[in-house]
């Protein structure tokens, strides 16, 4: 009975993968692999069969060596301070927390102590680019009220961008028409990243670049404000976090949360002359993107980052994506639809370009570069953050994983590439950099 019953798993889980899949994304994942996969699962039901569903769950954590693997990920690499992450279905939630949310901060003589706190399963993270999936859902929601419609211009809604007539929400929405600004993250004030901002214009992508970017969840920001009449956090407030009750996703951390809020200072940029930047602007509850920090600065919200939440707050967006409380499955459905990705040739060997959707990742049919596990269905959507955070929902197996790191914090962020092989890989896999001054720093 159990052999048929796995079976049939299989074949559905096989069937799923490959919904809406073409080409080169069909197959990623053989039934055999769901074999090896699930054998673990079969193994222990067969040896524990009087044991209830909780204690096979307890049994499976064990042998998975999931903890031990985070932490040698944290306490022996290091590749960041610490991290919290939460995976389940509807019915289901499991949260593991490793290391720290911070480990230095700044004394009255504005040097580096250190200062050790704990990540906790209510830690307030800054999501990044895990903002997009708000975006993107925002949008969605819109079409789903009928205040717009894919195909509408951008300045129909939002007419400050002169030079963008003839672009649809849609080329933004899936990264098909590329924008350009100037620096938005050098400057000083809202009122001069948003003059930039409006400046914005259409940029051809050259031939097989990847064309992910933030400028075009930024400008549809504007058009989420334009259409609703409503300012877009408190858009996202009335459509999405007060429906789900996510009570600690904010713009503004507010004062009395900010002693679970993790610090993302710290971070190490080494430049191609030898020059050391260190980030040491950083307080609690700055978000980290250089853009958003300009933008933010009125409690305004970016739609390409900006926004912070918990693990908690992150399953109940997960759990009412799944659950079609925000939109429903035909509109999830084309936010997973890859719009972007397709293969090429490069000396000779076949390439990728990024598989995306709307403000989102797809499956790429290479494992390594794939926001996406091949095991999950072709309808998962999932979105990464530069500060370690990542989101993935199934909406047809019902199944989520929420990540929050805090990579930048007293890590090297960047490094020219010039300046690579002075990178020392350690005997625990912990790799570090010398800086000219002597001072060496975990490269992250």
């Amino acid at each position: 009975m159990l052999d048929k019953f796995l079976e049939d798993y299989i074949d559905t889980l096989y069937q799923n993968s490959n919904l809406d899949m073409k080409n080169e994304r069909l197959n990623l994942y053989s039934k055999r692999d769901y074999y090896e996969l699930l054998k673990p699962v079969i193994e222990t039901i067969k040896n524990h069969k009087d044991y209830s569903i909780q204690e096979l769950r307890e049994n499976l954590y064990k042998k998975s060596g999931l903890e031990e693997s985070v932490k040698n990920f944290i306490n022996q690499k290091e590749m960041c301070s610490g991290l919290v992450f939460t995976y389940g279905t509807p019915s289901f939630q499991e949260t593991v927390v490793i290391g720290n949310r911070q480990e230095v901060s700044l004394d009255d003589n504005n040097h580096f102590v250190p200062s050790f706190f704990n990540m906790t399963t209510d830690t307030i993270v800054d999501l990044a680019s895990v903002t997009k999936v708000y975006t993107s859902l925002s949008i969605f929601k819109l079409v789903s009220l009928g205040l717009i419609n894919l195909d509408d211009e951008v300045v129909k809604y939002a007419p400050q961008f002169t030079n963008l007539k003839g672009v649809k929400i849609f080329d933004l929405l899936t990264f098909k028409t590329n924008l350009q600004t100037a620096r938005i993250d050098q400057v000083t004030s809202y009122e001069e990243g948003e003059k930039l901002l409006f400046e914005a214009k259409v940029s051809p992508l050259p031939l097989n670049k990847n064309p992910y970017s933030d400028i075009g969840a930024m400008v549809l920001k504007y058009v989420i404000e334009g259409s609703s009449q409503m300012n877009y956090y408190d858009f996202l407030s009335k459509y999405i976090l007060e429906p789900l009750q996510m009570t600690d996703t904010h713009v503004i951390v507010p004062n009395y949360k900010l002693d679970r809020t993790i610090n993302t200072m710290g971070g190490v940029k080494y430049y191609k002359d030898g020059n050391v930047d260190i980030d040491n602007r950083g307080y609690l509850g700055l978000v980290h993107d250089p853009k958003a920090r300009v933008l933010t600065v009125n409690g305004d919200l970016p739609g390409h980052a900006g926004l912070f939440s918990t693990t908690r707050d992150m399953s109940k967006l997960a759990k009412g994506m799944i659950d079609g409380k925000i939109i429903d499955s035909d509109l999830l459905r084309e936010m997973a639809t890859n719009r972007t990705g397709k293969p090429y040739l490069e000396d000779d060997k076949v390439k990728y370009l990024q598989y995306l959707g709307s403000l989102c990742y797809s499956k790429n049919p290479r494992l390594e570069d794939s926001e996406v596990f091949h095991a999950l269905s072709g309808r998962t959507l999932g979105s990464g953050g530069f500060v370690g955070t990542q989101l993935t929902v199934d909406p047809i197996n019902e199944l989520y994983f929420f990540m929050a790191g805090n990579k930048p914090h007293n890590r090297l962020i960047y490094i020219d590439e010039t300046r690579k092989n002075e990178v020392i890989t350690l005997e625990s896999g912990k790799k570090i950099v010398k800086l000219p001054n002597g001072q060496e720093v975990i490269d992250a």
